[in-house]
C-alpha cells in the first residue's frame, strides 16, 4: 500500500503550481459567493478588464503619458497596474447595485468562483508587467492564451449572466 506522501508528490507533479493557485482562488471566490452572493466575482469580472483597458491606454494619455514614461522596471508597472485595479474595483462596486447579488446558492456560488478565476487567468497573460512577477506554465498560457481568451471571456461572462438570472 502506497503512503500518503508518494501518492501526494505524484498527483502534484503532474500539475502546475499556476493550476493550484487558481482552483484556491476559485474556491474563496466560491466560498465568498456562497456567504454574501455573487456581487464581488461579478465586480471582480468586470473590473478586472476594464483596469486591462485603462492600464493600457495609459501610456498614450496626454498628461500621465509622460510621466509614467519613467517606470522603467516591470515591478512598478505591475504596482501600477494594481493600483488602477484597486480603484477600478472599487468604482465598479460603487456603481454596481446591492442586489446585484444573486443569493447564496450553491450553483451560483461555483459558477461565480469558476466564471472568475479564468478571467483572472486571461487578463494576467495579457499583462507582461503581472507575467514578469510570475510567468505562467505552458499548460495555462496554452488554455487561457490568445487563441482562446476570447472563449474564456465570453463563457464567462454568460456564466455570470446565468448566476444572475
Amino acid at each position: 500500500m502506497p503512503d500518503v506522501q508518494s501518492l501526494l508528490s505524484n498527483v502534484s507533479g503532474q500539475f502546475p503550481i499556476d493550476l493550484v493557485v487558481l482552483v484556491i482562488f476559485a474556491v474563496v471566490v466560491t466560498v465568498d459567493a456562497l456567504r454574501n452572493g455573487t456581487r464581488r466575482a461579478a465586480v471582480f469580472s468586470l473590473a478586472a478588464p476594464l483596469a486591462f483597458l485603462i492600464f493600457a491606454a495609459v501610456p498614450n494619455a496626454a498628461f500621465l503619458g509622460s510621466a509614467l514614461a519613467q517606470l522603467t522596471t516591470m515591478g512598478m508597472k505591475a504596482a501600477l497596474f494594481g493600483m488602477i485595479f484597486i480603484c477600478t474595483f472599487i468604482l465598479v462596486y460603487r456603481i454596481v447595485p446591492a442586489s446585484f447579488g444573486s443569493g447564496t446558492f450553491p450553483l451560483q456560488g461555483l459558477v461565480g468562483g469558476l466564471a472568475a478565476a479564468a478571467i483572472l487567468a486571461v487578463v494576467w497573460l495579457q499583462i507582461p508587467a503581472l507575467v514578469s512577477l510570475w510567468t505562467p506554465s505552458p499548460m495555462i498560457q496554452t488554455i487561457f492564451g490568445p487563441a482562446y481568451r476570447v472563449f474564456w471571456l465570453l463563457g464567462a461572462y454568460v456564466a455570470l449572466a446565468f448566476v444572475r438570472r
